[in-house]
């Protein structure tokens, strides 16, 4: 029997690669250490309701992605309209950040400081550049000092634990939008683009934009995970869950075999080649015989921001103003609203909400389930949300690896890690913690496609045949 191409991890990247290996007709082995596909993008099934890992919203303007995710969902899919808001100085901002707005709900003092700081550090953007450019000098020139302040400064702190000055300049410009009179020739260029035709998307330096319409399904991105899923199966592929990976065993530049333990046992198989979603650092250390030590030393240096969820059953048929709501005042910088993103709810008339606390595996709230379900209840009181009354339940669940985090001088550590990928003679790593890219479901999706692409190339780097299939 020919050995499989086996996959690691089975969320957006992991399930794209291991559905377009199938199809190809590939032997492929899919391991995912959790009981359940998804990774971020998928859910937790508690009392009959789904609580998502975000959520996630499916939207892409790569033809070959949408063709396939609507292939397999049909009816299920369906499009509807995100909302989302901040809440600054006890009011509620849209986001990104509209102009009309600041102008209407700032204090005309502060309207007026923040014009001139705003004109001023545009132009100076022009004829002085600083010695270390950070997401903290990025962000004033986007919106000037006081805006910054205002709207960014702390809150990023409470995010990541970190200071806006030690994050890497590539955060604000892949992450952070720019106030939405200075971004409008982007937004030009985009609905000229879509008026030409659909485009591929780039997944390389990806920035992010929403683009393209908004869909989801009754039971939120989990359903699209677990359908891409079914497709693996369908096709002939293997799917272990519960399988954590231990060791990638090598000669050489060629991994050998994977081993991996599951319900108690240790497990060895042999394959043809490894693609990988898992964190890339997490990769590189698990190596046998191990990898040179500078490379061990760059895995030793990036950092993941974990994340705790609180997911609150309320007794009412919707909760928040907008699908997403932002707070820096409380335990939680995020929450969302189920019920808003069309998610079917039990029983009819109530809602799901998922609060997000950002935190270190070190953190209590990470380490004390009853300190994190306490604190965000109090908050949701406190902010007049909800009241205790309208509780049914609350439930805990977390992500360790939620977010890559771009602090100054990663891009060295990552390039160190992606040389070595590149000089393996049969494995390649996509994805969000495979590339270390914060970047949303569709790119994870592509990654996971062009990833398939350059390892067959490797392993077989004779021409594809006309007319092969080379999407998802």
């Amino acid at each position: 029997m020919t050995d499989p191409i086996i996959v690691l991890g089975a969320g957006c990247t992991g399930l794209s690669a291991a559905w377009k290996l199938a199809r190809l007709g590939h032997p492929v082995l899919l391991l995912e250490k959790n009981e359940r596909v998804g990774g971020l993008a998928g859910g937790v099934h508690i009392n009959g309701n789904i609580y998502e890992y975000g959520p996630h919203i499916f939207h892409t303007t790569d033809p070959e992605i949408l063709a396939d995710i609507r292939g397999i969902m049909g009816d299920e899919l369906f499009t509807f309209h995100k909302t989302a808001s901040v809440k600054f100085q006890g009011k509620y901002f849209k986001f990104p950040l509209a102009i009309r707005e600041v102008l209407l709900k700032l204090p005309l003092p502060t309207v007026l400081h923040a014009g001139l700081s705003f004109a001023w550090h545009y132009v100076l953007g022009f004829v002085e550049h600083p010695k270390v450019e950070t997401t903290e000098t990025l962000l004033r020139r986007y919106y000037g000092k006081v805006l910054y302040e205002i709207f960014f400064k702390s809150y990023i702190e409470h995010v990541w634990g970190v200071r806006a000055a030690e994050f890497s300049p590539a955060f604000a410009r892949q992450r952070i939008p720019r106030l939405n009179f200075v971004d409008i020739w982007d937004k030009l260029v985009t609905a000229v683009k879509k008026r030409l035709g659909p485009h591929r998307v780039n997944t390389e330096d990806y920035v992010e934009r929403v683009e393209g319409d908004n869909y989801t399904t009754r039971a939120g991105f989990s359903l699209i995970t677990q359908r891409m899923a079914d497709k693996v199966v369908e096709l002939g592929g293997e799917l272990q869950l519960g399988a954590r990976v231990t060791a990638l065993a090598r000669t050489d530049s060629r991994i050998t075999a994977v081993e991996y333990e599951q319900g108690g046992r240790r497990i060895r198989r042999e394959c043809a080649g490894v693609i990988n979603t898992v964190p890339i650092n997490d990769a590189a250390l698990m190596l046998q015989p191990p990898a040179d030590q500078p490379v061990r030393d760059a895995a030793a240096q990036l950092r993941y921001r974990a994340l705790v969820f609180v997911g609150v059953h309320v007794r009412r048929p919707r909760v928040l103003l907008a699908s997403f709501m932002y707070f820096r005042e409380h335990s939680f910088n995020r929450i969302s609203d189920l019920a808003l993103l069309g998610f079917h709810v039990d029983p009819p008339g109530s809602t799901l909400l998922v609060a997000e606390i950002s935190c270190s595996t070190e953190d209590r709230a990470w380490k004390d389930e009853e300190y994190a379900q306490q604190v965000v209840l109090d908050d949701l009181i406190r902010e007049e949300l909800i009241t205790r009354e309208d509780v049914i339940d609350a439930n805990v669940f977390r992500a360790e690896h939620a977010y890559p985090m771009y602090l100054l001088n990663f891009e060295g550590h990552l390039a160190t890690l992606l040389d070595w990928a590149a000089t393996m003679a049969n494995f390649e790593t996509a994805g969000r913690q495979g590339r270390f890219a914060y970047v949303n479901t569709h790119i994870a999706m592509k990654m996971g496609d062009e990833a398939v692409d350059r390892l067959l190339q490797k392993i077989d780097p004779a021409p594809q045949p006309a007319g092969a299939e080379t999407h998802v």
